[in-house]
């Protein structure tokens, strides 16, 4: 089976998972016992734990990772004399993890913190136990036992753990442990104070146990994570003997998932639910809101009992909802076993699957890559919270390389929207540079879209070195070049001190801005549109055609694409990038791909990819692919539309609302954050249409937005509040910037986006009166944007504010390389043909 299935065995083997659920590491010298690395069992039961399968297996596996003899009392030895940094270092290195899920909540003798972890993980982030929050206010001294009331405890409780929810990527509770998951979702507020007050009667240190309470408890937080969108953990299964199996079936959550206050939770069954597996399979097919992780029964079962549970996880359940996660606790060697015979069995699993015709090759390989990353990568929103709520690791250990790669290509955006990458040896990659970095110079972001040297006027030279750090975290095997992998970059002064010029990090300032003093998160959505042209030969001379020469929405232009666009939306879902609708645009030979809303900087990095995989899949079938705004004087424009919401708690809060609504159909806060962006939009032009041929997009009649105004659902003008199927008429859920071109660095275009709205935002700005009709007809009434480049860099020089939030540095250097440009496209008119071999 390893031979036929070989392409399967090296994609499971190499995929770079993320370990969901774990817990914290302790001391080699810590009195957790050892042996408790290989078993659930407590006390005399313990002493029995090398006779089962799993020890003997484990033991072995541990052994051979640490090229000593397989006895229990060496491998104590050997921990002891190689401590804790290297062991742990060894053993992560062989999981091959690109992310750790911690609970932090259960406590261990000389347990190593949540920080510690950061040195051997590329990235780490918290899950909040509910039960242990709750025990640790209710034992903290500063608190009188005798003065807790329901009503102060709950308050003391939400607030507790709403002050950490954007710190955190999920909640767990361990219900199973104390009362069972009979969850009555009816539970007063009289019985909980009840359960309460008998809990604090036991004395300090208070065990929560009372069932009328943990039920409280959890509904309470189901409600906060659901509010947050952020997945409940909850423990099923079996455990140790603190607990009551037959309590821990997960079909005693259905009284939950009846409940339509938690119709949208993500309630995340752990440990396969073993022994209960088809049941927890079923949960998972039926309700939406069910999500399985095979922790714990991987590894602690026999091989066949790994399979089987496996297995009947898969019976029913979406392979789009079944996650891996080690349920490494104490000892590092519990994460190597956990990842180590998960990938065993999964390969087990999914090429069985192929012999009995249930998946095709293909589908087994992205089974695999679902199972180990990307499930994990959308339920907890990594690629979103990964700079806030997980610290991406930059002194980690050397991690081995996935087979069958041969390169790594580093990419950077620079000041003109250039895409650039340095390419590094799959080897010295892993080994060096993706700890390190590479050495860039300061040059870098001064360089124009026609020369390769720094402009004069952005006080940037050739002396100088910054540090380009991979973003482990965007990292994915090139679906066009198989042997590569792609990461995009922060730029540093060193490891973990940002560069001031760098676009993903000024993006990232704004954004915090946004959240510390307003609690918002901006949500970006891009319409991208660009031309396909082909090759042909007329009079003896190669040109670039338009590759059809249809209309708007053509059928058989899309006929004519098919093939393509198929090839491009399959790469962007091996990424994790979701197309929402693709169609032919109005130009001939111009096809529209739209993407879904996502946060600013995940939204940003997913359209760098989108342009990425769009050339490159042209490329590849012998076209050209191009975004350039105006690639024909006598044709339509592309643009990178973008819609743009505010998210607070999970919650679109620029719609109107009941509490919150204008005249205009957005929120109060909407229209002070639109109005922003409103009266900075000239400036904002020299950042999202950055080229003089963006503003021969940018003309009346064109839809482009050429004149200083805004309307809803009015074409014509640069800015257009939005109503989607779904939403009342009388609502707007969004606001679309038409100016926005492919020619952009998105991230310094968001930011400059963010800036404006946090302004609107300040001095609680509003919106002027929309215009309804086309704007060209109020001439009088309505002034134009600036018409050229040089009238929006001249209002960039003049906007204190945003030149104060993006930093002097950076805007001077954006100023210097747009004057370059400006001057030299005015001089040599014949050089912007050559800009479609670049955007």
């Amino acid at each position: 089976m390893e031979g036929k299935y070989k392409e399967l065995r090296t994609a499971v083997d190499a995929v770079a998972a993320v370990d969901a659920h774990a817990h914290n590491l302790v001391d080699v010298d810590s009195s957790f016992p050892f042996l408790r690395c290989f078993s659930e069992a407590e006390g005399d039961a313990l002493s029995l734990a090398p006779h089962t399968l799993s020890f003997k297996r484990s033991l072995r596996d541990i052994a051979a990772l640490y090229n000593c003899r397989a006895s229990l009392d060496e491998l104590e030895s050997h921990r002891k004399s190689s401590g804790l940094l290297s062991i742990t270092a060894k053993c992560f290195e062989a999981a091959n993890v690109s992310a750790v899920l911690i609970d932090d909540g259960i406590l261990f003798d000389k347990m190593c913190d949540l920080e510690w972890h950061k040195s051997f993980a590329p990235a780490v982030g918290r899950i909040l136990r509910i039960e242990h929050l709750a025990e640790t206010i209710l034992n903290d001294e500063a608190y009188d036992t005798s003065r807790w009331t329901m009503d102060l405890f709950i308050e003391t409780f939400l607030t507790r753990m709403k002050s950490v929810a954007d710190k955190i990527v999920a909640m767990k509770t361990i219900a199973a442990y104390r009362s069972g998951l009979q969850i009555d979702t009816e539970v007063s507020k009289a019985d909980a104070e009840k359960g309460l007050l008998a809990d604090l009667n036991a004395g300090r240190p208070v065990r929560i146990k009372n069932k009328s309470f943990i039920d409280f408890l959890f509904i309470c937080s189901l409600e906060v994570a659901t509010s947050f969108d952020l997945p409940m953990q909850v423990h099923t299964g079996f455990g140790d003997k603190d607990l009551d199996l037959r309590q821990s079936n997960p079909l005693h959550l259905r009284k939950v998932l009846e409940d339509k206050r938690f119709s949208k939770s993500q309630i995340v069954l752990l440990h396969a639910s073993y022994p209960f597996s088809k049941e927890a399979s079923y949960l998972a097919s039926v309700y939406s809101q069910i999500y399985l992780d095979f922790g714990l029964a991987v590894p602690k079962l026999s091989v066949q009992g790994m399979i089987a549970s496996l297995k009947e996880l898969l019976e029913l359940a979406p392979i789009k909802k079944v996650m891996f996660s080690s349920d490494g606790y104490a000892f590092p060697e519990t994460f190597f076993l956990g990842a180590k015979r998960a990938r065993e069995v999964v390969f087990s699993v999914l090429s069985t699957a192929c012999d009995d015709g249930d998946l095709t090759l293909p589908e087994a390989l992205e089974a695999a890559e679902d199972i180990f990353r990307r499930n994990s990568l959308q339920l907890y929103k990594l690629h979103g919270v990964v700079q806030s709520s997980i610290s991406l690791n930059k002194t980690s250990m050397v991690t081995s390389h996935p087979d069958g790669i041969a390169f790594v290509r580093i990419i950077w955006i620079d000041t003109s929207a250039q895409h650039r990458c340095r390419v590094i040896p799959v080897r010295r990659f892993y080994e060096v540079v993706k700890n390190s970095g590479v050495g860039l110079t300061m040059a870098s972001m001064g360089m124009t879209s026609f020369c390769d040297g720094p402009a004069d006027g952005t006080n940037l030279t050739a002396v100088g070195e910054i540090r380009l750090l991979p973003d482990l975290t965007t990292k994915y095997r090139i679906p066009w070049a198989s042997q590569e992998e792609m990461v995009l970059a922060d730029m540093q002064i060193r490891p973990g001190e940002a560069w001031e010029y760098c676009p993903r990090n000024c993006l990232r300032r704004m954004s915090k801005i946004l959240k510390d003093e307003f609690n918002l998160e901006m949500n970006a959505g891009f319409e991208n549109e660009f031309y396909l042209l082909k090759n042909v030969i007329r009079d003896g001379k190669e040109q670039l055609v338009p590759f059809d020469k249809t209309r708007y929405c053509s059928t058989s232009a899309f006929d004519a694409a098919s093939p393509i666009l198929q090839e491009v939306n399959s790469a962007l879902q091996s990424m994790d990038i979701s197309v929402e609708q693709l169609h032919a645009e109005a130009g001939q030979g111009q096809f529209e791909l739209s993407l879904g809303h996502k946060e600013s900087g995940l939204a940003a990095d997913n359209l760098i990819y989108v342009r990425e995989v769009i050339r490159s899949i042209a490329t590849k079938h012998g076209l050209l692919a191009t975004f350039l705004p105006k690639y024909r004087l006598d044709d339509i424009g592309s643009g990178s539309h973008v819609h743009l919401s505010l998210w607070e708690s999970g919650k679109n809060v620029f719609i109107g609302s009941e509490a919150s609504k204008t005249r205009h159909g957005m929120s109060e806060l909407g229209e002070k954050f639109m109005a922003g962006v409103y009266y900075h939009l000239p400036s904002i032009l020299a950042f999202i249409a950055p080229l003089p041929n963006s503003y021969e997009r940018i003309q009346p009649n064109t839809w482009s937005g050429a004149y200083h105004c805004w309307g809803k659902e009015n074409r014509e003008a640069p800015m257009r509040t939005a109503c989607p199927p779904g939403v009342s008429r009388d609502l707007v859920s969004n606001f679309e910037i038409k100016s926005f071109d492919g020619c952009a660095n998105p991230y310094l275009g968001l930011a400059s986006i963010i800036a404006a709205g946090i302004d609107g935002l300040r001095r609680n700005l509003s919106l002027p009166e929309p215009i309804e009709t086309n704007p060209s007809g109020h001439d009088s009434d309505v002034g134009r944007l600036p018409k050229e480049l040089r009238e929006s860099i001249g209002a960039l020089s003049q906007d204190t504010v945003l030149i104060k939030f993006l930093g002097e540095e950076l805007v001077t250097a954006v100023i210097g390389v747009r004057q370059a440009e400006d001057y030299y496209y005015r001089k040599n008119k014949d050089a912007v043909k050559e800009l479609i071999y670049q955007y």
